[in-house]
Formats: C-alpha cells, sequence, structure tokens
C-alpha cells in the first residue's frame, strides 16, 4: 500500500483521537483517561509485534525504551493541556511537533531543507506564536 494511505490513516486516527480526548476530558478523571488511551495500544502493539516479528532486546531496544518514557511524558502533557485548554487551539498547537524533528534532523543528520520548507517551518512557528497568545 502507498505511504500516503497510511498517512491518511494516521492522521484521520490522530483527528479522530484528538476530538474524542476532548470529550473525554469533560468527563472523566484526566489520569484514567490517560491509562485507558495507553493501554489499548500497548494491548494492539504487543500482539501486532509478537505476530510479525522476532522480538530482540539489544541497546536499541534501550534507545527505543527512552523515546518510549520522552513519549510518554508528552502524552501525560497532551492530556493535561487539553484538560485545561481548548481543542481548537491544544491539538493544532501540539500538531506542530513536527517543527522539532525537522529542525534536528537538519542540524544533526544534516537532512537538506529547500526554501520551501524553511518557509514552512517559519509558517509553522508563527503558527505556535499566534496559538499561545
Amino acid at each position: 500500500m502507498d505511504y500516503r494511505i497510511y498517512c491518511l490513516i494516521a492522521l484521520l486516527g490522530w483527528g479522530i483521537w484528538g476530538f474524542s480526548s476532548k470529550l473525554l476530558t469533560k468527563n472523566m478523571n484526566m489520569t484514567l483517561l490517560v491509562f485507558f488511551a495507553t493501554l489499548a495500544p500497548i494491548i494492539f502493539i504487543t500482539i501486532y509485534t509478537f505476530l510479525t516479528t522476532q522480538v530482540r532486546f539489544d541497546r536499541f531496544a534501550i534507545y527505543a525504551l527512552l523515546i518510549g518514557l520522552i513519549s510518554s511524558v508528552a502524552t501525560i502533557a497532551f492530556y493535561l493541556a487539553l484538560s485545561k485548554g481548548p481543542a481548537s487551539v491544544v491539538i493544532p498547537f501540539t500538531g506542530l511537533y513536527f517543527v522539532v524533528p525537522a529542525i534536528l534532523g537538519f542540524v544533526f543528520l544534516k537532512e537538506p531543507l529547500n526554501l520551501t520548507h524553511i518557509i514552512g517551518l517559519i509558517l509553522a512557528i508563527f503558527a505556535i506564536i499566534l496559538f499561545s497568545i
């Protein structure tokens, strides 16, 4: 399947997840929301992994665990933001996370940024500033 189909599935899934999460913050304890919303993917991904991959534990697995911890902190921060702020601001604001890997990729991996990319990043940073006001 073409990668753009997977992108569309992810976009729609995350969009529904973000909207539904906001609805749940009005009716559910935020900590329980994070727990249940995290438990389901753990179960699904565990089953998927063991069905499709030979699991091994090496130094890269340790790095993966560390980025998982970083992601967990970000997830909790997202739900805290969502429980306190409007979804129409929180979700687009946090959705601009792509700015961070784009800059890190340029600086550390020497990935190219053309003029269009640079303009897009500047506009994204400007959007973060506007969403923060």
